[in-house]
């Protein structure tokens, strides 16, 4: 094999390489957003079984959780590259929403008590 061959082969394989990094990242990401859909359901059915006092609160806050959710799927689903970036920023956003609301939750079980 020449060194010109030996180039091109090494070339393909990279190529290979990056195009499933490519996609290990997108399902990374998609994983991601499955999870914090069940992290949401979660906390909607803690919603429901709160408080009414507190429902109204809860309900904003699950609202804004809900709708940054579906942002973070859209800018996925329209990505044409998931870049671990977009994928850091995703998170960042949903965990801070979810914190909020999950601040609520605990927050209204205390004034039960």
């Amino acid at each position: 094999m020449t060194t010109d061959e030996r180039i091109a082969t090494l070339e393909s394989r990279i190529d290979h390489l990056q195009e499933a990094h490519r996609i290990v990242v997108g399902q990374l990401a998609q994983a991601h957003i499955d999870q914090w859909q069940g992290r949401i359901d979660d906390l909607e059915l803690q919603v429901r079984l709160g408080t009414a006092d507190a429902t109204d609160r809860i309900a904003v806050l699950t609202t804004e959780l809900n709708t940054r959710w579906r942002q973070a799927r859209a800018q996925l689903a329209s990505a044409s590259a998931t870049t671990t970036e977009v994928t850091d920023t995703i998170r960042t956003g949903l965990e801070s929403a979810y914190k909020d609301v999950r601040d609520a939750v605990v927050e209204s079980r205390k004034q039960l008590t």
